[in-house]
């Protein structure tokens, strides 16, 4: 098992590699024409195709390495819990979690290639589908349907800059990140960019199966048997809820049942739903 200042330290490496890179290839991007300019990338900019590669695979690396440092953070539980502010700190940097998920998926829709478009979709249904507020919801979040892509470039410009502010000058008052870490991730990073492309493919693509990101299959698969307010905002929020609370709750065993529970179902609900779109 890895140690757990050091998986801090790769996970804020990560998201450092996933910035720098963005920045190169934000460059060339251009919402008014976003699949174009997506595949005018690897076309036009040096090195494109491993910018964007390195883009996507370092953003991939920091979802799963945020996910493995919050597991491990669960051990420190009773440290943290008789800290002064350590219940408030928990739930707010428990919030990284969801605003990880949320900034992979815009990435995803930024593309806006067959799968960047089923998302945008499939985000847009489910707001619309939350009672009362649904549709300001959309038209303040999304409305990616007849306004385009501009406000959620602008949140995925804003959740970047809050995961790199809670994870390291709240989180850490400071950045804590040795070269030899940093060096050892973005070789890593580098090697994996070379030797895997970024995914991208035609708008359209998936117009009789809609399938979204990887890590929304479970979301996708659970729409087909609940209603869009259940299986999409509501089941969602349970991990969050149950980590979230972990700090406060007397007995910890009630929201880590919620954790487990819910981590265990929606593996299975992913695994449906990647053998339908096999």
């Amino acid at each position: 098992m890895l140690n757990f200042d050091k998986v801090g330290e790769m996970t804020i490496a990560a998201l450092l590699a996933s910035i720098g890179s963005g920045f190169v290839v934000a460059y060339q991007y251009e919402v008014a024409d976003p699949f174009v300019t997506s595949v005018a990338i690897e076309a036009i900019l040096p090195f494109g195709a491993f910018w964007r590669a390195l883009h996507f695979w370092t953003s991939q690396a920091f979802f799963l390495l945020l996910i493995y440092h919050a597991w491990q953070s669960i051990d420190d539980l009773p440290k943290i819990s008789m800290r002064p502010s350590g219940r408030r700190q928990w739930t707010v940097l428990s919030l990284t979690l969801p605003m990880s998920i949320l900034a992979l998926f815009t990435g995803y829709v930024l593309r806006y290639d067959g799968t960047g478009q089923a998302a945008g979709t499939i985000a847009e249904h489910l707001l619309l589908k939350v009672p009362l507020i649904g549709s300001g919801l959309n038209r303040f979040l999304i409305a990616s349907t007849d306004e385009g892509l501009s406000r959620i470039y602008l949140i995925h410009l804003l959740l970047t800059a809050l995961l790199w502010g809670l994870g390291t000058w709240y989180h850490t008052r400071r950045v804590i990140l040795s070269r030899k870490i940093f060096l050892s991730i973005l070789a890593g990073s580098i090697a994996v960019a070379i030797l895997f492309h970024a995914p991208i493919d035609l708008p359209g693509k998936n117009i009789d199966l809609i399938q979204g990101p990887w890590f929304f299959l479970g979301v996708q698969e659970l729409l087909r048997h609940f209603s869009p307010l259940g299986a999409g905002i509501l089941y969602p929020l349970i991990p969050v809820i149950a980590f979230s609370s972990l700090s406060w709750a007397g007995n910890r065993k009630i929201p880590l049942s919620f954790l487990l529970g819910w981590l265990v179902t929606y593996f299975g609900l992913s695994l449906a739903g990647w053998l339908r779109s096999a």
